[in-house]
């Protein structure tokens, strides 16, 4: 009877999870780990900056970051997506010599676009500081954090280096680290100079640097041991592919801009129709709503690399059924979900960030409906780039922008924060309805090509 029982369970599973699926959730299993222990930690620090810093001061800070990220978003070149791109084709072509020279040569253009960035940061931040900034005197505070953030160019490629050989657990173990570490030294500064912006940016910034040195050393002491005996490999060894990967990497990066216009931009606009207060109930409800994601943000760190490997084989078969079980398995947990948090939006904010916040209830609601469709189609971006549909990619970006801007200009200066989280919602439905199509019409070319 127990081996008919487990063969009956065994063939149900094995209809419920196809091979692909089998593999994602592994791959996932140690990202999802080390989320959800740095989405534990990342809600306790977001409520210990909210209550510590206050919501204007929490504004502020939001602003300045916003104003940071978006610009070095501008200028930098986003080559890590090309590490997983190329280095998964080359992995299958058994050519660990590119990829070390693929490796090589990304560090090389990150260090010299970072440090082109923080010029660029610190030109603009002094020609229009009382502009966009309420709080006197951050000018060096802005410069030494651009510094440090340009330096996560690096780590997303020690990073993506680590997804396409699978190593998916050293690259949790890392995060886990870096997490713990910032959350302890955020709660001494909140602790010992409460609603001291000056303070906190300094610790941010320390963190930030030591976490990064800590996640590039890690890095280079696992690949070294994988690519051993390729470490000399010239960055000329792909002199043939330049063009290739070149016009992947520009284009992707623009992609790229215009996404962090979308998720940091929307901050810096409602800052400029609204009040700095308004920034921070908006960055309170914001953080709140999308930590729905560390459900599905390991899935989408790891299929990405996955895609692009079943791409490259032409695995579009399994590819489709991958995705079609994964999402039918989300669809009915996520709307009793939602159902619960609209009952409950006002409670949660208020008892979370105290009675200042009191006000972030509908922003947060408004914000979990986006949070709910990316955690649904956590593929699609990751999907639309295995495909290589750059410029679709540029064009929904486009399109999303420009209605998240028109819709945030409307509404924002009437209802404040849930017009700013409105517009954001929006453009992220546009962006994945676009890819959702012309990826799938790709797909479907494809299968017809390789019919015939």
């Amino acid at each position: 009877m127990k081996a008919i029982l487990e063969s009956k369970l065994g063939k149900k599973i094995h209809k419920l999870i196809d091979k692909e699926s089998k593999v994602l959730i592994k791959n996932s299993f140690w990202v999802f780990f080390a989320n959800s222990y740095g989405a534990g930690l990342a809600f306790l620090r977001s409520i210990l900056i909210a209550r510590g810093l206050g919501a204007e001061t929490l504004g502020a800070y939001a602003v300045i970051i916003a104003f940071v990220v978006t610009i070095q978003e501008i200028v930098k070149l986003n080559v890590a997506l090309g590490v997983i791109q190329f280095g998964a084709k080359y992995i299958q072509e058994k050519r660990l010599d590119k990829v070390v020279s693929l490796l090589k040569g990304s560090v090389l253009t990150s260090l010299v676009f970072g440090g082109i960035s923080v010029l660029i940061v610190g030109i603009i931040s002094f020609f229009t500081y009382d502009y966009f900034f309420s709080i006197k005197g951050l000018h060096i505070i802005i410069i030494l954090y651009a510094i440090v953030n340009s330096l996560s160019f690096i780590d997303n490629i020690g990073r993506c280096s680590l997804k396409i050989f699978y190593k998916f657990k050293i690259n949790a173990i890392v995060q886990i680290v870096m997490d713990t570490f910032e959350f302890i030294m955020v709660a001494i500064c909140i602790y010992l100079y409460p609603k001291n912006i000056e303070y906190f940016f300094y610790t941010a910034i320390i963190t930030k640097f030591i976490n990064s040195l800590i996640c590039n050393i890690a890095i280079f002491i696992e690949l070294k041991v994988e690519l051993k005996g390729y470490l000399n490999s010239k960055i000329s060894l792909l002199k043939n592919q330049y063009k290739e990967l070149s016009n992947f990497v520009v284009g992707n990066s623009f992609s790229n801009t215009l996404k962090t216009f979308m998720n940091q931009g929307d901050v810096l606009l409602l800052n400029m129709f609204s009040s700095t207060a308004a920034v921070g109930v908006y960055t309170v409800s914001k953080k709140l709503a999308y930590s729905i994601l560390t459900i599905t943000d390991p899935l989408t760190t790891s299929s990405y690399p996955q895609l692009a490997h079943l791409s490259a084989q032409r695995k579009y078969n399994d590819l489709l059924v991958m995705l079609k079980k994964i999402t039918k398995a989300l669809i009915i947990p996520i709307i009793i979900f939602l159902f619960l948090a609209y009952i409950f939006r006002n409670d949660v904010t208020t008892k979370i960030y105290g009675s200042e916040y009191i006000h972030a209830g509908n922003p947060f609601f408004i914000h979990l409906l986006g949070a709910a469709q990316g955690a649904l189609f956590f593929w699609s971006l990751p999907l639309i780039q295995s495909m290589g549909l750059t410029r679709i990619r540029i064009y929904g970006y486009i399109i999303a922008l420009i209605s998240q801007a028109i819709i945030t200009f409307l509404l924002a200066p009437k209802i404040g924060a849930s017009g700013a989280a409105i517009g954001l919602l929006v453009g992220n439905l546009i962006t994945t309805l676009i890819f959702l199509y012309f990826s799938f019409q790709r797909i479907k070319n494809n299968i017809v090509a390789d019919l015939n």
